[in-house]
């Protein structure tokens, strides 16, 4: 197997949080030529969230490339020079008002690099308080839903949640130390 060899970079489009790059490549072995094109994103965080009960605090809101009501963990982008655990704190503290006393890093995974460049930390915060009302971005409108983590797999499992990213988010606390839930009464389907 070999690498593709990027011979050009042209970017096509730049909006505020992504940009998109065309990418003139060469294949070595196969002696070929290839338009490919990737999405320059920044990293993000995605935050499981346990409050001091025991329960799970999400948001709900509207997403447009579904438009639909999506139920998700906290989530959102790194600002530039800042470090993924400040962002799961602040963003956590700006959709929730809740403020964790501890922000455990459950992984760190490539968004999807077939055609996106960025990664995606998933943090567990544990022993949430409210502590604030929220302080949501101009293009925000978020509601919070507490649930027990056996209505969370409930969800998982009736689709009620169906965002990909934040399922993933969800089976990697489940499958964490720091779950409730004892894994063989996982079930998701």
């Amino acid at each position: 197997m070999h690498k593709w060899h990027i011979e050009k970079r042209d970017t096509v489009n730049k909006q505020r949080i992504f940009s998109i790059e065309k990418l003139l490549c060469y294949h070595p072995a196969k002696k070929v030529n290839h338009d490919f094109y990737v999405l320059n994103n920044p990293d993000w965080v995605n935050i499981v969230t346990i409050d001091t009960d025991g329960n799970m605090v999400l948001v709900k809101q509207h997403r447009l490339g579904t438009d639909e009501y999506t139920i998700e963990t906290v989530a959102g982008l790194i600002d530039p020079g800042e470090e993924p655990a400040s962002s799961a704190h602040r963003e956590l503290l700006e959709e929730t008002g809740y403020r964790a006393q501890e922000m455990i890093l459950l992984k760190k995974l490539a968004a999807n690099p077939a055609i996106m460049n960025n990664y995606i930390y998933f943090y567990c915060a544990l022993n949430a308080q409210k502590v604030q009302e929220q302080s949501l971005d101009l293009a925000e409108d978020i509601e919070i839903l507490i649930l027990t983590p056996q209505q969370v797999l409930q969800y998982i499992q009736n689709g009620a949640i169906n965002h990909s990213v934040i399922i993933t988010a969800l089976l990697l606390y489940f499958l964490s130390p720091y779950a409730t839930v004892p894994k063989d009464k996982i079930l998701l389907y």
